[in-house]
């Protein structure tokens, strides 16, 4: 078997492609049930900035007649891939969130065996995020990990990846400066407001969302010196809980017509499934304020911002993948931090395939040394018993020992080959000379 990852993100897609598959944490559980009914067990990372499924994924090789379990696909990528766990992944996508091949499959990336390895670990470790060194990545391939987990998903090889991945993300943050003064998708949002308006210290601000991306938000506006901040969420006590953390207003979600008449910005971060903000309630607002400008961000993924609301006259929206201009500036200012942790990561990459090179060897390294160990021990009964008690008992452990010596240095140099760098293809070739693993072997005796 082989790691594969199909997804897409920031980079491959735009946001009203990434929003279409989107998942919160309430709906993973049942997205992961229905991966499973397709055949596959995996982890589904999703975020405002990625959807990306991993499983374990069958290679086309001749399978090995061995029970053991393989892992192959970790090797210089001679063979020719399996397409079909990628288009089972696919087709899962086409089924569940009931969209058209055709209209995604463009910006689908699929990654396999070291490849989907060495991604994953750059994602952990803040790589390849649109903010580089962002902190929040690292919590939602934990978040991603743990869901899959009690969901039964998450088992194995694939276990053992997320939580190498998870230790490599830290240790990136630990050992290089990438982390240094962490950025953020919600800071990025408030510098955009400054580079529009100025000075926000006068602003009203509506902060639609008291998940982490709008408590981030909130929090980097108070620090911007904004103090007239109102928050607005489905469940009001958690807006209640925000606002009065920062001396800020709380209002339900029925309110939020009268505050969006007083607002100068408005920054949408909910986990709503569709539009909170309607155009024509956009419309309705700015027909009361025709002279006042309104700057829209969203950057939440769904938007919460019905994109038509940009036609409305005086109203300026910008959603999350305006944000790109936070990324060039965050990743020139720690290029050689970017650099070390790249090393890392791709350090920590090789070493994890390796591992699983020698997991993936190891059955057939142990079926070849039995084998060979009952050739030796048939060759050296018949030779005690040709001798026919000529040899005290510490002549046959002198000989016992010898033939043992023999077959460990026949077999170092074969098992080194095997261990140190072989995928499916060399490892079968192996069996087939040996005849590991066949039933009913005459045997040497």
């Amino acid at each position: 078997m082989e790691f594969l990852v199909v997804g897409l993100n920031h980079r491959t897609a735009p946001v009203e492609i990434r929003e279409r598959l989107a998942l919160n944490k309430e709906q993973l559980p049942e997205a992961l049930s229905a991966m499973t009914s397709h055949g596959m067990t995996g982890v589904i990372l999703s975020t405002c900035n990625r959807s990306e499924f991993y499983v374990l994924d069958t290679p086309s090789a001749k399978p090995s007649e061995s029970t053991a379990v393989s892992l192959g696909g970790f090797g210089s990528g001679s063979q020719v891939p399996n397409q079909d766990g990628a288009n089972r992944v696919k087709q899962f996508l086409v089924e569940r969130f009931g969209i058209s091949l055709l209209d995604v499959d463009r910006y689908l990336y699929v990654y396999r065996g070291y490849d989907c390895i060495h991604h994953l670990f750059r994602v952990a470790s803040s790589l390849d995020s649109m903010i580089l060194g962002e902190e929040q990545i690292i919590g939602q391939v934990r978040d991603a990990y743990e869901a899959a987990t009690n969901a039964g998903t998450a088992q194995g090889p694939l276990a053992q990846l997320f939580q190498r991945a998870l230790r490599v993300g830290r240790r990136v943050r630990r050992e290089t400066g990438i982390s240094r003064n962490a950025l953020s998708v919600s800071w990025a949002c408030v510098e955009m407001a400054k580079s529009v308006l100025g000075d926000l210290s006068n602003s009203r601000v509506l902060v639609i969302g008291a998940g982490e991306a709008g408590e981030l938000a909130a929090e980097v506006l108070s620090l911007s010196g904004v103090t007239d901040i109102t928050v607005t969420n489905r469940t009001f006590q958690r807006a209640k809980e925000l606002a009065d953390n920062l001396s800020a207003k709380a209002i339900s979600f029925d309110g939020m017509p009268q505050a969006l008449q007083d607002s100068d910005i408005v920054i949408g971060c909910t986990g709503s499934p569709g539009y909170v903000l309607k155009s024509d309630l956009i419309g309705a607002t700015m027909a009361d304020r025709p002279d006042r400008p309104l700057l829209l961000i969203d950057i939440a993924v769904p938007r919460d911002i019905d994109p038509e609301a940009a036609l409305v006259h005086n109203v300026f929206l910008n959603d999350v993948d305006d944000l790109e201009f936070a990324s060039q500036a965050s990743r020139a200012k720690k290029a050689k931090e970017a650099e070390w942790a790249e090393e890392l990561a791709t350090d920590e990459a090789q070493q994890f395939r390796q591992w699983c090179l020698d997991l993936e060897a190891l059955p057939t390294v142990i079926e070849l040394r039995n084998r060979a160990d009952q050739v030796r021990s048939s060759e050296l009964r018949k030779t005690v018993r040709k001798l026919n008690g000529q040899l005290d008992e510490e002549a046959l452990e002198s000989l016992d020992a010898m033939t043992r010596a023999i077959v460990n240095k026949l077999l170092h140099e074969p098992t080194i080959f095997l261990k140190e760098r072989k995928g499916p293809e060399e490892l079968q070739v192996a069996r087939d000379i040996f005849r590991l693993g066949e039933e009913g072997l005459k045997s040497p005796d």
